[in-house]
């Protein structure tokens, strides 16, 4: 079902949304949406469930052009992240991010979501976690999160775990994410050899019984470096360990290895750079993130949550950009105003540019459609991870 808005007269130019809140900071969004006339003077509406709206909102004085996936979170609808291969390497579309989901899970549409690594390539920048598996772990930025208890969320985790020998602990700090100045874990989740200088300080521990690769905790031995060190399969880890604390592993020893991530460990996170609103503020840095060119106008995918008593909805925007005459894009400063102005209170910018994409399922004939239209020539670009709305009733 689509619903059209008549186009209004404009009020004013951009800077667009100063002025004006027709929908109040705070405020959950509306069926019908409505925004003021400074926002956008034309709005369509398409029914994709009984917890999901899809918005296209045109502006055709800047120019600019976006789509807003509007999910009632307190219905039949929940999110989850999708990163397509089961390690934290490689790349996809997000047309085939959301295809690769099971038909079980009931997948309604997707949007790209972090920024990736080209060295490995595609490796999101901040942790990657995947129905409470951690398939990259946690980064310097801000992540959106999400599960049961606490719903949707924008905050920071960070790993706190521990390797215990009876020679001393290694206080673990990274965890998919090697370094070599730092000691950390990696799994088969990463799935990509550690560089040279990394792989020097590594340690391999084998379990003593089988372990799985989501378990916080488990006992291992250690085992002296052997060539084949750089790639971990099965239940094998691999201990980076700098070189003022090696002494506390040795060869042989009985170790006991805690994996935790502080302050909770959510379900699904997908990574972010630039937070936009903070209490229904636009963030104090949205016009210092990055260099004047990502600061400018540019292509943009964003989150927002919008929070009411115990009852959430996300707002999931992408804006075209980098095409004259029909969507110019938005600097972060107009993306944080957009998403306030439709009732979120938080909200963190996702990977942008050419990556941008919103992917829809079609509710007839059930194939995917890129409903957006991204600014690289050859379409839709090939990203590091996705976000995916599901229409399931009860919980997973």
């Amino acid at each position: 079902m689509r619903i059209r808005s008549l186009a209004w007269p404009l009020l004013a130019v951009l800077p667009f949304l100063a002025a004006c809140r027709t929908l109040v900071p705070g405020r959950a969004p509306r069926f019908p949406f409505v925004v003021s006339p400074v926002v956008a003077d034309t709005i369509e509406t398409e029914v994709l469930s009984g917890a999901v709206r899809l918005h296209r909102l045109v502006n055709v004085k800047a120019p600019w052009r976006a789509w807003v996936l509007d999910v009632n979170m307190s219905a039949c609808a929940t999110v989850q992240a999708v990163k397509g291969e089961p390690t934290a390497v490689g790349r996809n579309t997000t047309s085939v991010l959301l295809s690769r989901l099971p038909a079980a899970s009931h997948a309604i549409a997707a949007v790209n979501a972090d920024f990736f690594l080209f060295a490995p390539l595609g490796v999101p920048t901040n942790a990657h976690i995947e129905r409470g598996t951690v398939i990259a772990g946690p980064g310097p930025n801000v992540l959106l999160g999400y599960d049961a208890p606490r719903g949707l969320f924008i905050d920071s985790i960070r790993v706190s775990g521990a390797v215990t020998s009876a020679h001393g602990t290694v206080n673990v700090q990274n965890w998919n994410r090697p370094a070599a100045n730092r000691a950390g874990l990696v799994d088969a989740r990463w799935g990509v050899p550690l560089d040279t200088l990394v792989r020097t300080r590594a340690v391999r521990l084998d379990p003593i019984v089988p372990v799985r690769q989501d378990t916080s905790a488990g006992r291992y031995v250690v085992r002296a470096a052997r060539r084949g060190d750089t790639l971990v399969f099965g239940d094998t880890v691999l201990l980076i360990v700098p070189p003022a604390q090696r002494a506390r592993v040795v060869a042989g020893d009985t170790v006991m290895v805690q994996r935790r991530l502080t302050p909770y460990w959510p379900r699904e996170t997908v990574g972010g750079r630039g937070v936009l609103l903070i209490d229904s503020v636009v963030g104090a840095d949205v016009d210092k993130e990055g260099n004047a060119g990502f600061q400018g106008l540019n292509p943009r995918t964003a989150a927002g949550i919008a929070t009411v008593g115990t009852s959430q909805r996300l707002l999931l925007a992408v804006i075209d950009g980098r095409q004259p005459g029909y969507s110019v894009g938005m600097t972060l400063r107009q993306t944080a105003e957009l998403l306030q102005s439709l009732g979120a209170q938080r909200a963190i910018n996702l990977d942008g540019g050419g990556s941008s994409a919103m992917i829809v399922r079609d509710n007839a004939t059930g194939a995917l459609r890129v409903r957006n239209k991204p600014s690289d020539p050859t379409g839709e670009r090939q990203v590091g991870n996705a976000l995916a709305v599901l229409g399931v009733c009860g919980g997973r």
